[in-house]
């Protein structure tokens, strides 16, 4: 480029200014622009990596996270009942902090492949180590108790929904035919085996074993598919916990 040519483009810029299609911001706009975008992809990660979290601390305390090892049958059903809507509000929360990163420049001169991935691994990374903490078995005790008026929807409706074919608890007591089965809520379940029930990881069944059973229900028996002896950081879930709603 000659200096013509820079005199040219430097004449065009300054008549935008003199007739008010460029504007003249000062250095604080800037600053307070760039901080509000870093803090905002701070809240939004912070935001993601409790989402991702908080999906994972779903599936293991409804038991859907063991559900693909019933086979086709477990996997489909694992599928359809997997928390979509946070799943999907996730997904746009990472494509806006994807959106406010290409505004810094080391974000924008690489592919976007790679910034989305950094994203996504970041999340469920942070995802991982905080399921390691006692962080949501906390909020969710506290919510079932009544001390969290804000979050006790989303623990309530999220945390331990009732489903139709998926049954967490403990074995309360053996019967003929099956055994009795005690689930956080305290509500009493009647599992009946068949013989085409399947056991995953062995058929031996004792009382105060942690099981996973998916079988249709019927008022409050469920002839069971499958069951599956569990043991994890979530036990103690299982035992009963005072319901303030059942009160």
């Amino acid at each position: 480029m000659n200096n013509q040519e820079q005199k040219s483009i430097k004449e065009r810029i300054l008549e935008k200014i003199e007739t008010g299609q460029v504007k003249m911001r000062p250095k604080i706009y800037f600053l307070l622009k760039t901080m509000l975008i870093v803090g905002g992809i701070f809240l939004i990660s912070g935001f993601i990596i409790f989402l991702i979290s908080f999906i994972h601390f779903h599936l293991r305390i409804t038991g859907l996270w063991y559900l693909p090892s019933f086979g086709f049958r477990g996997l489909g059903i694992y599928f359809r009942l997997l928390p979509w809507f946070l799943i999907l509000i996730s997904l746009i929360l990472i494509l806006i902090l994807e959106i406010l990163a290409k505004r810094f420049s080391f974000v924008w001169r690489r592919p976007i492949f790679y910034s989305l991935l950094a994203i996504i691994l970041i999340s469920l990374v942070g995802g991982f180590i905080i399921n390691k903490t006692p962080f949501h078995s906390r909020l969710f005790f506290q919510a079932r108790q009544g001390k969290l008026p804000l979050m006790a929807p989303a623990y309530r409706q999220f945390g331990m929904p009732k489903f139709e074919d998926v049954h967490r608890g403990i074995v309360e007591k053996l019967t003929e035919n099956g055994f009795l089965l005690r689930k956080t809520d305290d509500e009493l379940l009647k599992i009946i085996l068949t013989p085409d029930t399947q056991f995953p990881f062995g058929k031996e069944i004792k009382i105060d074993d942690s099981v996973v059973v998916i079988g249709k229900r019927d008022d409050n028996t469920v002839r069971a598919f499958g069951i599956r002896k569990i043991d994890d950081q979530f036990r103690t879930f299982e035992y009963r916990l005072p319901n303030p709603q059942m009160k």
